[in-house]
């Protein structure tokens, strides 16, 4: 009986990921808006929260899945698909992980906000070296580019996924909670010293490594615009 009610389980958590990853791809179409060869779409905030409730692996599942199919309608090419898995899997993959050990609305926001800098220089870096090569353009081109278009662009679509998904990931893990699903998670609650020293501990290496994350994103951001932003 109880094996029954675990894969029953497993099969609803799996359809409501897929349900994610469908929702992902719909946003991505319904509501993109270009801004020159950049799109600016908000499937990662969806991926995100499918991470947050259910882990990084479903968020990254989501974030691997929803470029592919956009890469079989899209006319963006190899390029579009390299530059959507960079800046999905980098977001997602980043929030949810530290999201996971660090669960709260602190952690939330850290995770958040250090997604927001590691995406925005990964994506600067990407631009720099990759679109020569495939837009046929040269690289002086695309640095003059990166202070004007690039740089915020990408971070405004940072910020606006990081704080969308503030606003919406809780309305919808409690509805997910009351569809009788729960999250994927370590224990919340310490129930010995030992442990929860451990959770301290654990915390503020989470921490520490956001820390140098964002501080490794800000050098990236230095030397990739010359130490200006116009």
């Amino acid at each position: 009986m109880k094996t029954t009610t675990n894969n029953s389980q497993k099969v609803k958590t799996l359809t409501i990921i897929a349900l994610f990853c469908a929702m992902s791809f719909i946003v991505s179409i319904i509501f993109p808006i270009k801004v020159m060869f950049l799109t600016l779409d908000f499937k990662d905030t969806i991926s995100t929260i499918c991470g947050m409730f259910f882990g990084p692996i479903a968020g990254l599942f989501c974030a691997v899945v929803v470029p592919f199919i956009e890469f079989l309608y899209s006319d963006t090419g190899v390029y579009g698909l390299i530059m959507n898995l960079l800046s999905s899997v980098t977001f997602v993959g980043v929030s949810t992980l530290i999201y996971k050990y660090r669960k709260t609305i602190f952690g939330a926001v850290i995770g958040l906000v250090t997604a927001a800098c590691a995406t925005v220089a990964v994506m600067l870096v990407a631009n720099l070296f990759i679109t020569p090569y495939y837009m046929g353009v040269t690289q002086a081109a695309v640095i003059e580019l990166i202070p004007k278009v690039i740089f915020p662009f990408n971070l405004v679509k940072s910020i606006l996924n990081a704080s969308i998904t503030m606003l919406i990931y809780k309305p919808i893990s409690k509805v997910l909670k009351r569809m009788g699903l729960s999250k994927s998670t370590s224990k919340s609650i310490a129930t010995s010293d030992v442990e929860k020293t451990n959770l301290k501990t654990r915390s503020l290496i989470v921490t520490l490594v956001s820390a140098i994350v964002v501080i490794v994103a800000f050098i990236v951001l230095f030397f990739v615009l010359g130490g200006k932003l116009a």
